[in-house]
């Protein structure tokens, strides 16, 4: 690494970084634009079209190799195939003026298209670092989580990562492995909130991740202000404190109300995420989440004051059902609790500030996978299952070799599927399980069972639809200047269709097919396993009859599914929400109509 903090690249060796990275990007364009019906296209066979606009206004013609795939009729690009007229299209610059800039029309086309171009630039960066596969040594969940490098499987503007530099990416993206040190601070509590769960000592929390020189030094920079008894302490990334925090919180700076103590000894390692990190030092300390004003595929990644608060609440609330389900304890389901959050009590702020400050100084810590692990057991990211090596490897592979591509997805399905599904049905709760969200525990590298995570805005029920609705908790509301810029973020549902598709959004049109794509790589086909997913869930319901009026109230079998537009949303914002209706495999597969 130079001196600025880049990766220093020499052309001939790494350029096929950039070709790779760009053609990802066309591919995976395209292919969005085209499911979500916002480029209209001609199909004869294989061979699909589609109309492109010169910057004088005359037509050319794209093609490429391209199937619609029985998973939602997601539609997969041949990579390597996308042509202009009779030649490879390898230029993404003249593919983007052509095919977004002059095709489509709306105020937010040239942010779109700029989202794509930092996308390039960033994980063609990224891409030039990696080892043509991950090291042995590496081959565990802390590590594993800083090799998940492909960013999100459909979602075009994957890794735009908006208010970092490449100095910013090299410094903080997981990627590269780096050492980061949180920058902390002390605010008033007359400005904090503290929210913890029923069984954590806030104290004990802390000393994981403060050595006593830490506390020595914060100490005697808060007596110079005050009392330290009347402050709390909060870690911040360093890159938020110098682009948000320290700017915007001046007067506060000033006043003796947020004070800043500097960097603490311990080192971290940023999870996939990019503002998870964890501990290097102290190997099961919790995990930290932070605020952090940088937008990476569809969301700047803030922490809302609500969900800090509600963050504790909703961890207890669902560990109770975990230990009281027989069927959740039978599977080893489990959670990574979140156990504390923190935030600075921002409505008490002017409005001009309270514009810019909402969200920004907040944390979430959240429990380590090292204390729901047996001593056999390993544990991956689930996107682990779909990731392929830069030498072309696929990472499951000596796993799946082991057991067979058959029997290991069947372990995978059943440990993956039966707990989602049942907390659909019997509890009525819908869990933003994509595979970043998911860990996946392994015996002997054959699937056993999921763990799950970042729950604090990523649960979705109706209220009055819960198996238990007396043990639901009372949690904060969200102000209506969240939802004023984030619609989608919510956790009480208006009805169980909402339940439903939050399910099918996350979990099946994302996670599932994705995993259903890599398992192809395998020999397994689409067809067989959504036969596998189609099975679980009715042998499912045969076991469980007492829950049939909601196997209809949240039909995972419905012809249609309703899907959210995420490209509709970056080129059109958030005014409106964004749907779609595609055809359901699971109903295909459970009517014997493919295969």
């Amino acid at each position: 690494m130079g001196t600025s903090g880049m990766i220093e690249v020499k052309p001939q060796l790494h350029s096929s970084a950039y070709d790779r990275v760009q053609e990802r990007i066309m591919r995976q364009t395209l292919e969005a634009l085209w499911f979500e019906g916002i480029l209209p296209y001609e199909r004869q066979g294989e061979v699909w079209q589609t109309e492109g606009r010169t910057a004088d206004g005359e037509t050319v013609l794209y093609s490429c190799q391209a199937v619609e795939k029985l998973s939602f009729g997601r539609i997969r690009i041949q990579p390597g195939t996308i042509q202009r007229e009779d030649a490879p299209c390898q230029d993404v610059h003249l593919f983007l003026q052509e095919l977004v800039g002059e095709r489509l029309e709306g105020e937010r086309i040239q942010p779109f298209i700029g989202e794509l171009l930092e996308t390039l630039a960033k994980d063609s960066q990224c891409q030039a670092s990696l080892h043509d596969q991950i090291p042995e040594q590496d081959r565990h969940y802390e590590a594993l989580e800083s090799h998940m490098t492909d960013g999100h499987p459909y979602h075009p503007s994957y890794k735009s990562r908006l208010g970092f530099s490449l100095y910013d990416n090299a410094a903080y993206g997981p990627e590269f492995d780096p050492e980061v040190r949180l920058y902390w601070v002390a605010v008033h509590k007359e400005w904090a909130d503290t929210a913890v769960s029923n069984e954590f000592d806030v104290e004990a929390l802390y000393a994981q991740h403060l050595t006593a020189e830490d506390n020595e030094r914060f100490t005697a920079k808060i007596q110079t202000y005050g009392d330290p008894q009347q402050y709390v302490l909060l870690p911040v990334h360093p890159w938020q404190w110098e682009h948000r925090i320290e700017p915007v919180f001046t007067r506060q700076r000033f006043d003796g109300t947020l004070i800043p103590l500097g960097e603490g000894e311990a080192s971290y390692r940023p999870q996939q995420s990019i503002r998870s990190l964890s501990n290097r030092h102290v190997a099961d300390a919790p995990y930290i989440k932070l605020a952090l004003h940088m937008t990476n595929t569809s969301t700047s990644r803030i922490l809302a004051h609500h969900t800090t608060q509600n963050a504790p609440l909703i961890s207890d609330w669902l560990t109770s059902l975990v230990q009281q389900d027989a069927l959740l304890q039978q599977q080893g389901f489990d959670i990574l609790r979140e156990m504390l959050g923190i935030s600075f009590r921002y409505a008490h702020l002017p409005a001009l500030q309270y514009g810019e400050a909402y969200g920004s100084l907040g944390t979430i810590w959240r429990e380590n996978i090292a204390g729901k692990l047996q001593d056999n057991e390993q544990a991956w990211p689930l996107n682990a299952v779909s990731l392929v090596q830069p030498n072309g490897e696929p990472f499951a592979a000596a796993a799946i070799a082991k057991h067979g591509v058959e029997a290991w997805s069947q372990a995978l399905v059943n440990a993956v599927v039966l707990p989602i599904v049942h907390l659909l049905y019997a509890h009525g709760i819908a869990l933003e399980s994509h595979a970043q969200n998911i860990i996946l525990v392994l015996q002997d590298e054959l699937p056993k069972r999921i763990i799950v995570k970042d729950l604090h805005d990523g649960v979705r029920y109706v209220p009055e639809q819960l198996l238990y609705s007396e043990q639901a908790p009372a949690l904060h509301p969200i102000p209506e200047t969240h939802r004023k810029f984030n619609r989608y973020s919510f956790i009480h549902a208006e009805s169980v269709g909402e339940v439903r598709d939050y399910t099918y959004d996350a979990f099946f049109f994302i996670c599932m097919t994705d995993l259903a794509f890599a398992l192809e790589r395998f020999g397994l086909s689409e067809a067989a396993f959504w036969k596998l997913c189609a099975d679980t869930i009715t042998n499912y319901q045969e076991q469980h009859p007492q829950y049939a009026s909601r196997f209809a109230d949240y039909d995972l079998f419905a012809p249609d599914a309703l899907i959210e537009e995420m490209t509709k949303r970056r080129l059109y914002g958030d005014s409106e929400l964004y749907f779609r209706s595609v055809s359901n495999p699971l109903q295909l597969a459970r009517d014997g109509k493919i295969g």
